[in-house]
């Protein structure tokens, strides 16, 4: 019987995981992956506008790889017995583990944050659409939609939301509506440094988008925000982007962990404290080169994944594993109507800006993080290579 290489998660690193596991390993081993849907969620683009087209199919993709596809919800790890256990109570065995369980939104410790929308999943993001919708229909005098988390992706839905309400039949509401960012940080986009930050301030002065920082929040409601100043901010959706986490199953992993809940791995990704089981994407923490570790970003998830599976196979083969390295990092960041800003470095030197900025933005949404098409299952199989990001086109953030 051959060996048994499982992947847990079927996001951007999960996926790479596998083509790289299968190349790797032919067949001389079993490839499979675990989700709950096969269904590759575009989550860095959920700010944008028809969220419901922002998913793809990867059943024909894993099929043409050779990849075995399981439906189901890991909840569970038996690192003794090599087993993952299924929310089912399912167990499925295997010889090497590659934990990619991504990453979930942490909504604030306070009362009522449950009742907030986000746009951290597919159907969470369709689900604000619903919201925004409605409001288009009925039309007010005017409306006003509150983003709490002034970070990359609340920046980007707060400068994307009147082109939303446009794309939802009422540009005219969109134009007249009140948007107000919402943070507890001084400065907007404060992990992003200073060099991009005034390009993003002229951006959201355009966009007429005002700003509530320094704010501690108290409690939410359906419609307000309650601070700890005794004041309250009323709104007609309020929108959660504050920031992630790794997700659930990858407490399952003995290890340490970061203030993210990732886990340290070592220079293959593998987990130190359980040798046969290696972590990738959001749920792993990982060192960039030059005292940086990797981000929770589609960018890091892209090459984590590839190396994770590659050397999850190679080990499995008696190979020795490759260091894992991020050659290239920069930041894209969407400003809607003012393009965007690239940034190259983790100084954040802006490289471009306004309409060269948002082509490089639409192409990186549109076409490099998407899994390749067309392609025949070799070609696609060999797309899963650790070349240097500095070999590829540029990643996203």
């Amino acid at each position: 019987m051959p060996d048994q290489l499982l992947i847990v998660g079927g996001g951007f690193a999960g996926f790479w995981a596998a083509l790289a596991a299968r190349r790797v390993a032919g067949d001389r081993a079993t490839v499979s992956v675990v989700s709950r849907e096969p269904i590759l969620q575009m989550r860095p683009r959920l700010y944008e506008a028809q969220p419901e087209t922002l998913g793809v199919d990867l059943l024909p993709l894993l099929g043409a790889a050779g990849v075995q596809f399981i439906a189901g919800d890991a909840v569970g790890l038996d690192v003794s017995a090599s087993e993952v256990r299924l929310r089912s109570g399912k167990r499925i065995g295997f010889d090497r583990l590659v934990v990619a369980t991504g990453s979930v939104m942490r909504r604030p410790p306070v009362p009522g944050a449950l009742l907030a929308h986000s746009i951290d999943t597919q159907d969470e993001a369709i689900a604000l659409d619903r919201r925004l919708a409605v409001l288009c229909e009925a039309s007010p005098a005017t409306a006003t939609v509150i983003v709490v988390g002034a970070g990359f992706t609340g920046i980007e839905l707060a400068l994307e939301l009147r082109d939303r309400m446009a794309a939802l039949g009422n540009a005219a509401l969109g134009e007249r509506m009140k948007i107000v960012l919402v943070d507890r940080a001084l400065v907007v986009g404060s992990e992003l440094g200073e060099g991009p930050r005034p390009v993003i301030e002229e951006a959201l002065v355009t966009a007429r988008v005002e700003l509530r920082l320094g704010a501690n929040i108290m409690s939410f409601s359906t419609n307000a925000i309650s601070f700890a100043d005794g004041s309250t901010l009323t709104g007609d959706a309020i929108v959660l982007t504050t920031g992630m986490v790794a997700a659930p199953f990858a407490e399952c992993v003995p290890g340490e962990r970061d203030s993210l809940g990732r886990l340290k791995v070592d220079t293959t990704l593998r987990a130190p404290a359980a040798p046969k089981v290696f972590v990738t994407g959001d749920a792993a923490t990982a060192e960039t080169g030059g005292d940086h570790a990797t981000l929770q970003s589609c960018q890091h998830a892209l090459q984590l994944g590839r190396f994770a599976g590659e050397n999850a196979a190679r080990d499995l083969l008696g190979l020795p594993g490759l260091p894992y390295e991020q050659a290239r990092y920069v930041t894209c960041l969407d400003l809607g109507r003012s393009g965007a800003v690239l940034t190259e470095g983790w100084d954040r030197r802006v490289l471009y800006s306004g309409d060269e900025g948002k082509a490089l933005k639409r192409r990186i949404n549109t076409q490099v993080i998407y899994p390749p098409t067309g392609l025949s299952a070799g070609a696609l199989i060999a797309f899963s290579g650790t070349a240097p990001d500095d070999q590829r086109p540029p990643g996203a953030t």
